[in-house]
């Protein structure tokens, strides 16, 4: 499986130990955190860990593909993923960006590049994600990706600790 993809700006490169730091800070943000349904409001270094581990996991079994992503200079901007429970499910995509880089355009790059890489090995080309309705920035980015919404229905947020208004979006190629 390729490891690194690279864009005209990004680069996108699995999770590594010495990301731990950086994304302990990432993911206690609170604008970050809460767009999510998984990751809780306050993380740990343990939990950090967990993440990067079962990302190397995922990437050998083909059920979660994990990248971060990073400026040319190798400034870090955020984390996009694929992911599903077995290779028999459409993949998940998902994304986060640091409020220091919104609006430049990186979700909509790395989401085209991971998804472009995705299409050489997935069959059929289908592919789910969402966005909580309170971020539509990130449902523009869906769409921007050739997303379709498909229906609402509350999610829980485990940094919110209660379930949002969710819309699941869907794209078929």
């Amino acid at each position: 499986m390729q490891k690194i993809l690279k864009t005209k700006r990004l680069t996108l490169r699995p999770l590594a130990a010495v990301d731990t730091a950086w994304l302990l800070g990432f993911w206690n943000i609170s604008d970050v955190n809460r767009m999510t349904a998984s990751i809780p409001a306050r993380v740990d270094e343990d939990f950090v860990r967990g993440r990067i581990q079962a990302a190397a996991e995922g990437d050998e079994a083909q059920t979660s593909i994990v990248r971060m992503i990073e400026l040319e200079d190798g400034t870090r901007t955020g984390v996009v993923s694929l992911d599903r429970t077995t290779t028999q499910e459409p993949f998940n995509l998902g994304y986060a960006i640091h409020p220091d880089f919104w609006g430049q355009g990186i979700a909509t790059e790395a989401g085209q590049a991971i998804l472009d890489w995705a299409d050489g090995f997935v069959t059929p080309k289908y592919y789910v994600s969402g966005h909580f309705t309170d971020n539509p920035a990130s449902g523009n980015v869906l769409k921007r990706l050739g997303f379709m919404p498909c229906w609402r229905a509350p999610v829980y947020s485990t940094a919110r600790d209660e379930k949002a208004d969710h819309l699941y979006m869907s794209r078929l190629i």
